[in-house]
């Protein structure tokens, strides 16, 4: 027995597909799939766009899951100054839950068993890779523990293996906004360590502020979403990607995924790309799950993390010079030739294209050292 610990995004795929591949190589095994709440995809902590990267690992997504497309991104530096990049290749703005609930579907569909209103509380070792799970209603004997329980990860704490876990505040609400521009994301970089407006349709968008949770932060939230109608909030913590997470527990068969595992690009703090990827990774092969995960993902989410760590250090002044930069149109086409998940395929090529970067990020650079 195989248990899944979270039918979120990454658990529900890894279910599935694990359970395609057993079937295929005529393996009997029963996989259980465990979600402490009642409804999948509820409650929705997630702004849920995805790029073109998605058909890498979902090649057709329905229809009905999709709420909107984004075609081009507005990023507006402090001093009012904006710059449109136009996207090669359209984004997709989801029902979030929904999609959530689709990929658990196709799991179940698959053979998964589920659980849910069944909450993990932990777990004793019994034998050789034989574990007892324990959950708020009964207990059970598996052979094989998969941690997709989000980022305060039960399984990651009982395998003692949570690490010293960083985490921001992304607040969120669903609200009918003023003055959107259709197919159109609103970045700008002074609210937090920036804030979006992302629009579902001509009157309702999807508006946050991520940050450290501090009064500015909060403020920043409130002046952004204003007097507007809200419908739904949609806030919650995220994981700062951890380099030296480890994904499974040493000579254990327990393992981690997506944001269990930290498993979050902090440019944009999007996540459920590498969840799905490292889903199908650990159903493929457990034993090779950590390195290849590592040697085709993990620089990526560090390109990310050092990427967010020099935005973060910018002064306003700083912030405006980036947006100056990506005004000349052979900037702007590397941004919107590439998708953002995968920095690396990006990141030196704009280097060698400008020289202005260079010296911005070293100014940055010796500004974090005097720090």
């Amino acid at each position: 027995m195989i248990s899944v610990i979270g039918a979120g995004p990454a658990g529900s795929f890894y279910a599935q597909q694990a359970m395609r591949l057993h079937k295929k190589n005529h393996q009997d095994t029963d996989i259980h799939l465990f979600e402490e709440h009642r409804i999948v995809g509820h409650p929705v902590a997630c702004t849920g766009i995805l790029t073109d990267s998605v058909k890498s690992v979902l090649p057709r997504i329905p229809k009905d899951l999709v709420v909107s497309k984004i075609n081009r991104f507005k990023i507006v530096a402090p001093n009012g100054k904006s710059i449109y990049i136009d996207l090669n290749k359209t984004n997709l703005v989801l029902d979030r839950a929904r999609f959530d609930q689709y990929l658990y579907e196709k799991a179940v569909d698959a053979g998964a068993r589920v659980h849910l209103g069944e909450k993990f509380l932990g777990y004793k070792k019994i034998g050789k890779n034989q574990y007892l799970l324990k959950t708020n209603k009964q207990s059970y004997t598996t052979d094989m523990i998969v941690g997709a329980d989000g980022p305060q990860s039960s399984v990651a704490k009982a395998a003692g293996i949570a690490s010293n876990r960083k985490f921001i505040l992304g607040l969120q609400v669903r609200t009918k906004y003023p003055d959107l521009e259709e197919g159109t994301t609103i970045i700008h970089l002074n609210r937090g360590e920036f804030s979006w407006i992302v629009p579902e349709s001509r009157t309702v968008a999807r508006v946050g502020v991520v940050g450290v949770n501090n009064k500015k932060l909060h403020a920043d939230y409130r002046a952004l979403v204003g007097n507007a109608k809200i419908i739904a909030h949609q806030s919650g913590i995220i994981p700062v990607y951890n380099p030296k997470q480890l994904l499974r527990k040493p000579r254990e068969d327990i393992f981690l995924l997506g944001d269990a595992a930290t498993m979050v690009k902090a440019s944009t703090y999007g996540g459920i790309i590498y969840g799905l990827l490292a889903g199908s990774y650990l159903a493929e092969d457990k034993e090779t799950y950590v390195k290849r995960f590592n040697e085709k993902l993990g620089r990526d989410l560090w390109i990310s993390l050092k990427m967010r760590e020099y935005m973060n250090a910018m002064t306003t002044k700083q912030a405006d010079e980036l947006i100056a930069i990506f005004e000349k149109q052979e900037n702007a086409k590397v941004l919107a030739a590439h998708d953002r998940d995968f920095p690396s395929k990006f990141i030196v090529q704009l280097l060698m294209k400008e020289a202005k970067l260079w010296k911005l990020g070293f100014q940055i650079f010796g500004e974090k050292l005097k720090k």
